[in-house]
């Protein structure tokens, strides 16, 4: 992650890529705090919208946390851009 010359923590999340928000995201899932993990997905899939992995494990998450709209609303959007996904997809959602 690029600070460009910035001291302020915004400007450093401001230039953060999809990519850094997936990494924050799977250490915030691996610590246990899974609404912050949810963020930083939404993060990552605002900046692009076709990361399929980003979408992935947020459907996962919110399945993990009973959220079952949630989670095959993220799945749909994961099978979208990766349609070969769909047994991964199925391990956790089974009738989507």
């Amino acid at each position: 992650m690029v600070n460009r010359g910035r001291t302020d923590m915004t400007a450093e999340i401001e230039d953060r890529t999809q990519y850094d928000w997936f990494g924050v995201a799977r250490v915030h899932e691996r610590k246990g705090e899974f609404e912050e993990a949810l963020r930083a997905y939404g993060e990552a899939v605002k900046i692009d919208p076709q990361f399929a992995k980003a979408w992935y494990y947020k459907a996962k998450l919110h399945h993990q946390l009973g959220q079952e709209a949630e989670a095959r609303e993220c799945a749909k959007k994961a099978l979208e851009i990766k349609p070969d996904w769909e047994k991964h997809v199925k391990e956790f959602l089974p009738d989507l």
